[in-house]
């Protein structure tokens, strides 16, 4: 039996010497090589990726404006740039990604807003209906659902508005605005003060005729803006349509029936007169008409002598056929040139009357009897010449002739065309004479 002592005593064998260390690329196996290789591509990879990420934050700040915007930039909340160059219009800009600089961009192009039911009564069955119109006759107006206006005599009307406004201050509309549809709330609200305020100093017959003071609206309304400074200015107001009261518009409709119907008369009757004046004095007929009534005037007054120069002033234009650089045409001047003909026709008669007056009287004193004579034969002769029909009876006799002979009459007529014609030569010829030309 071995002692336990003994054997604990005992040192233990050396252990045999370990083999010489092999190379690295033989201790590893295959797998574990691939898996490394593997890793160390992985790592670039990702290296790049993370390279590639890192330039596109940088640069995902770049931005462009279009030509109906403008943009601002926030660095932190607060605005880049000096007061006045804040602004950035149509162009490519960098900014710093998000969250270090924020990019607000703002629409500049006009915007239209529609007030067609503020001021409008309401709408019922379905639409802009005549049905529809004429139910709303039938009833009274309620304050509470129809919208209306308050004319400055105590009126009521309705109207619809139209109106244009955009951003201008682009700044103050991000920092007390900030939203379309707020900024839309604000400019309907402020134009609704401005139309009550201009519609309250016009009486209801001049705004159902269309007048507004649409300045005076725009202009309350943008006073409202600009003291909330809310960036936004008003370019233009419009009233589309207007009307009376529901239960009244039948008797506003037949007065501007009666109206325009009245209109038109005047102006028929104007153009009336413009016919008949150029009819009957051509140009000068306005200045003839200030004449005459410049002389009826002083005769009423009383003033004998602004009377007699009034007058003669009349009897000037008439003489001369012109009134300052207007000449006297139309039926006046016929009249006037005929009156001139026949009075040299008449002046010359009698010259030629007392020129044989004159050259027979020696010759009656001297033997009257032939004188008489030979003036009854003369005046035989002119009576039995001309147009004249002559009827001869046997002596004793009394025949009537009850049909005419038919070729006298066909000389007669011819005899009075030519006499026609050589009077209105004679007139023609007088007015040449008249006007100098």
């Amino acid at each position: 039996m071995s002692d336990p002592t003994i054997n604990e005593l005992t040192p233990p064998q050396s252990a045999p010497p370990p083999a010489q260390a092999e190379d690295v690329g033989d201790v590893f196996d295959p797998a574990q090589q691939s898996l490394a290789e593997a890793l160390k591509v992985s790592f670039g990879i990702l290296k790049f990726a993370m390279f590639g990420l890192l330039v596109a934050y940088c640069l995902s700040g770049t931005f462009s404006v279009g030509s109906n915007e403008v943009a601002l930039r926030l660095r932190f909340g607060d605005y880049v740039g000096a007061p006045g160059q804040r602004v950035l219009e149509r162009g490519t800009y960098l900014a710093a990604p998000f969250p270090i600089e924020q990019v607000i961009k703002v629409d500049t192009r006009p915007t239209t807003i529609d007030l067609d039911r503020e001021f409008w009564y309401e709408i019922t069955g379905g639409g802009d209906s005549k049905e529809s119109f004429r139910a709303g006759q039938a009833r009274p107006l309620n304050p509470i659902k129809d919208g209306s206006l308050l004319t400055g005599d105590f009126n009521i009307a309705h109207a619809r508005w139209s109106l244009t406004y955009r951003v201008t201050d682009p700044e103050d509309y991000i920092t007390n605005v900030g939203k379309p549809a707020l900024g839309e709330e604000i400019v309907r609200c402020a134009i609704q003060q401005g139309i009550v305020q201009a519609t309250a100093q016009l009486p209801a017959e001049d705004f159902l005729k269309g007048v507004v003071n649409r300045e005076l609206a725009i202009g309350i309304a943008q006073r409202r803006l600009d003291e909330m400074k809310t960036g936004l200015t008003i370019d233009q107001l419009n009233l589309d349509q207007v009307t009376a009261p529901m239960a009244v518009v039948k008797s506003f409709d037949d007065v501007t029936t009666a109206e325009a119907d009245r209109s038109q008369r005047i102006v028929a009757a104007q153009q009336d007169r413009t016919r008949i004046l150029a009819e009957a004095a051509g140009e000068a007929a306005e200045k003839l008409v200030a004449l005459v009534t410049n002389y009826e005037q002083a005769v009423e007054a009383g003033t004998d002598a602004e009377a007699a120069e009034a007058e003669a002033q009349i009897d000037q234009a008439f003489a001369e056929l012109k009134v300052e650089s207007a000449m006297v045409g139309g039926e006046a001047a016929k009249v006037i040139n005929a009156a001139n003909t026949y009075r040299t026709q008449v002046v010359e008669r009698v010259k030629s009357e007392r020129e044989m007056f004159e050259r027979l009287l020696p010759q009656f004193r001297q033997n009257p009897r032939i004188i008489l004579s030979r003036l009854w034969e003369d005046a035989r002769e002119q009576i039995l010449t001309g147009d004249v029909e002559t009827f001869y009876t046997v002596p004793g006799q009394l025949q009537l002739q009850l049909n005419r002979d038919p070729e006298i009459q066909k000389m007669k007529q011819r005899e009075q065309l030519k006499n026609l014609k050589t009077e209105q030569k004679e007139m023609q010829r007088a007015r040449q004479l008249q006007t100098g030309k």
